[in-house]
């Protein structure tokens, strides 16, 4: 199943950024010597994604014959030292999806685990609430995003621009494997959307306890939408390359 892609239209896509300690951080980070924090301006970098797809399917099955789902994940910026010079590339907690079928299926095809959540986007008056929920009704992750014009303090990301390319930079993404001592690497294919900064309040982050020694402070937030969104499956990487 090695080189199977997926892919959909993207209705939403929204990551809420997050600064913290890189030193800190590398402990959270797999035990191995190709995967180190990527620093911007000194920071850590972790993002909680969410991403609202419609028609999701195998390529290049038709995407009317595709599902419309809701996944989201904790991803840490990363800088993948395992080829021939250091390239950025994305450290994933682990993969979670709204629908149980690709909970049951994603495994097989993409040999990492997919939890099966709770997730929402739903508009409320001008604003849009976004909730996770683990399956034990724990919450993961909660924001309000707000129609107002939103002011860039952000001092990850100097600009859009600045923020696009960080994400178009770091097209794979390595995710612990069904398999035992691996990695399973999932690329990101085709993003043509473009990224907007929104405003947002962070209502409920479940990482400020589980990761209190990162000092995980609230960044910056972005929102995509409106064209397509290709991952490609390459495979299982061992933890000693």
């Amino acid at each position: 199943m090695k080189n199977i892609s997926v892919y959909g239209n993207l209705v939403d896509r929204y990551l809420f950024n997050f600064r913290a300690d890189p030193v800190a951080l590398e402990k959270h980070l797999p035990n191995v010597d190709w995967l180190k924090p990527r620093t911007i301006n000194g920071y850590g970098v972790v993002s909680f994604c969410l991403l609202k797809l419609k028609g999701l399917t195998m390529w290049p099955l038709p995407s009317s014959l595709g599902l419309d789902t809701t996944s989201c994940a904790y991803r840490c910026a990363v800088i993948d030292e395992s080829g021939k010079k250091p390239e950025p590339s994305v450290y994933v907690l682990g993969r979670n999806t709204d629908l149980s079928i690709i909970s049951r299926l994603g495994p097989k095809l993409f040999s990492g685990n997919i939890e099966k959540i709770d997730a929402s986007v739903e508009r409320v008056l001008e604003n849009v609430q976004i909730n996770a929920k683990y399956s034990d009704g724990k919450d993961m992750f909660s924001a309000t995003v707000d129609s107002l014009k939103c002011k860039n303090d952000s001092k990850l990301f100097e600009s859009e621009e600045s923020f696009e390319d960080f994400i178009k930079d770091g097209i794979s993404s390595y995710t612990p494997s069904t398999k035992e001592n691996m990695y399973s690497r999932v690329d990101l294919e085709t993003d043509s959307n473009q990224y907007e900064q929104v405003s947002a309040k962070i209502n409920v982050n479940c990482l400020d306890d589980e990761w209190e020694d990162a000092k995980l402070v609230f960044d910056s937030a972005y929102r995509a939408g409106g064209n397509q969104y290709k991952l490609r499956y390459l495979g299982s990487v061992p933890s000693c390359v």
